[in-house]
């Protein structure tokens, strides 16, 4: 044999018994995952709306306490108030093939809930561009909103967006539910500056 062939012959073989890369060994990163939490269904329909139109990956941050009824409506307020933490599923999910996240979350006394605060406190979001997007009865103060963004930035994350979208409005003086439509529209038409943040525009 010709050392031109064995070379060939060589090189084929070790192609053939390297193991193929999975997208996380490869660490392309360019997926976009959305993260989110959602007691009332109203982040959930926002997310999925979302999800659709970028094309995204989507994971439910479940909080395994019971929060339903009057009792657990209360349980999550004060333990949103006091910034308490909470048992979750999925805890640690595999986010190393994606380079952009999107958290969303509902508004609580002022916070992000408790299972989004619990998932950001376990996980790395380094070099992970990250959006915020919360759903909440009014809309938050910069303080509020800086906070939230102080916390994704300690898990490393680089911060590049902040959008919220409200549950009430004020018709003749008393707050009703704008109704889960008209969140989601409100939610598809920060699509383009998502885009934008996470350099997906062309």
């Amino acid at each position: 044999m010709s050392a031109y062939k064995l070379i060939i012959c060589l090189i084929l073989t070790a192609l053939l018994l390297t193991p193929p890369f999975s997208s996380a060994q490869q660490g392309t990163g360019k997926g976009i995952l959305i993260l989110y939490s959602s007691l009332t269904g109203n982040t959930k329909a926002c997310c999925e709306a979302l999800q659709k139109e970028l094309q995204a990956e989507l994971i439910e941050i479940k909080d395994v306490t019971d929060r339903s009824g009057k009792w657990g409506f209360f349980k999550t307020a004060i333990g949103s108030l006091f910034g308490s933490h909470t048992k979750i599923e999925p805890e640690n999910p595999d986010l190393s093939s994606y380079s952009s996240i999107i958290i969303g979350s509902p508004i609580w006394t002022g916070k992000l809930s408790m299972a989004t605060r619990t998932f950001i406190d376990k996980n790395s979001f380094a070099g992970k561009k990250i959006i915020l997007f919360t759903t909440t009865n009014a809309f938050e103060k910069e303080k509020y909103k800086e906070k939230s963004k102080d916390l994704v930035r300690k898990a490393g994350g680089d911060v590049v967006g902040y959008y919220q979208v409200v549950a009430k409005e004020e018709v003749d003086g008393e707050k009703v539910d704008r109704g889960i439509e008209r969140m989601v529209e409100d939610t598809l038409t920060f699509v383009p500056e998502i885009k934008e943040a996470f350099s997906l525009t062309d």
